[in-house]
């Protein structure tokens, strides 16, 4: 093995889905492993608490026009630390954006700031690919303003502020500003089992459709995080009418392991050799969040590549000592995979973002 690399490595169980009719002989790879960057990547924000707490989470990664982009979330500003004249709304959590040319050293640009949606929207959690020659941006903001509501049991669900979120759309040419078609959100998660939460977008291509991910929670209680399914007609417009959720009736990926506790979010999906493999993350924020995989023949069935994590926490002492979590899979231009991921040292420590490399192995 080569020197460096770390290995998770583990047996294949037998598929349990559909995809075994359309893909009999469909095998995930053998071996994940993690190569640790040149110099290790360490990316806070101190925008909002200070030089002293530099602060990231929630990553997504694009290249474009020979620079990386990383779009990422940014927390409320210390109070001492808040603009005069800023709008009340602009303080809390929002979206954010970072480049590199190198993907280790990262110098911040913005706040994420869309024209045509709401102003409220916070954009934060985001999920940011490239397809039909445009940049696009989904993520999560609470804004329901404009929206014709469910009645009935829906509304109900909808009536818990703490619970409801929705995801949004935008585009954009240069990976900096971004537009929005409409001023109402793009997707709200209206099914038989989940509260009206829709958050941590992850959008991929399979065929001629657009698959979306996103996490939620059980109706009504909300406790246990897990993951419903959507696709629209690839090339659309990718609003409030053109996504069809798939997980109508139940998750389709939720918590069994003891490692994953109560949640299953932050959903990534990378296609290698002709199965997609689906990173995530397993339990709650501040509760030893570590990183999973599983794995599909189809791009909509997926099962478990191995019961533990394949990215732990560090060890005691380390950054990531608390937490390894939120992932972002990325691919660049010369086939080089790489994982970004949110880590701190203790429970009350601050986030900060990193990545390593990553390859598949047969």
């Amino acid at each position: 093995m080569k020197k460096g690399w770390i290995c998770a490595a583990v047996a294949v169980g037998a598929m349990l889905w559909t995809c075994v009719a359309l893909a009999a002989d469909a095998r995930p790879c053998a071996r994940i492993l993690f190569e640790p960057m040149p110099r290790l990547m360490l990316y806070g924000d101190t925008t909002r608490l200070g030089p002293k707490r530099p602060f990231a989470k929630d990553p997504t990664v694009i290249r474009h026009d020979g620079r990386y982009f990383m779009y990422y979330s940014e927390c409320a500003y210390a109070r001492n630390r808040i603009p005069k004249g800023m709008p009340k709304y602009r303080t809390g959590w929002w979206g954010a954006i970072a480049t590199s040319t190198n993907l280790v050293d990262w110098s911040r640009v913005d706040s994420i700031n869309v024209e045509g949606a709401p102003k409220t929207v916070e954009w934060f959690a985001p999920c940011v690919k490239k397809f039909d020659g445009k940049i696009h941006l989904f993520a999560q903001g609470h804004d329901l303003r404009g929206i014709d509501l469910p009645k009935g049991k829906a509304a109900g669900k909808l009536s818990n502020p703490k619970t409801v979120w929705v995801l949004w759309h935008a585009t954009s040419d240069d990976g900096i500003h971004f537009r929005s078609e409409t001023d109402k959100p793009a997707f709200i998660a209206n099914n038989e089992w989940s509260v009206s939460r829709a958050i941590d977008a992850e959008v991929y291509r399979v065929g001629d459709r657009m698959m979306l991910m996103f996490a939620t929670r059980e109706y009504p209680d909300a406790k246990i995080q897990q993951l419903g399914m959507a696709w629209a007609e690839y090339g659309g417009r990718y609003g409030l009418a053109d996504w069809h959720e798939l997980s109508v009736k139940a998750p389709f990926f939720k918590p069994e392991q003891p490692w994953e506790m109560k949640c299953i979010e932050a959903p990534t999906v990378i296609r290698r050799k002709g199965i997609w493999y689906m990173f995530y993350a397993g339990a709650y924020n501040h509760e030893h969040q570590q990183i999973g995989v599983a794995w599909s023949a189809d791009g909509v069935n997926f099962t478990r590549w191995r019961d533990e994590p394949v990215f732990p926490h560090g060890p005691a002492g380390s950054w990531n000592a608390w937490e390894s979590g939120h992932p972002g899979i990325f691919e660049d231009d010369d086939g080089q995979v790489y994982l970004f991921y949110q880590g701190k040292a203790t429970l009350t420590g601050d986030y900060r973002l990193s990545c390593v490399k990553v390859r598949f192995e047969d």
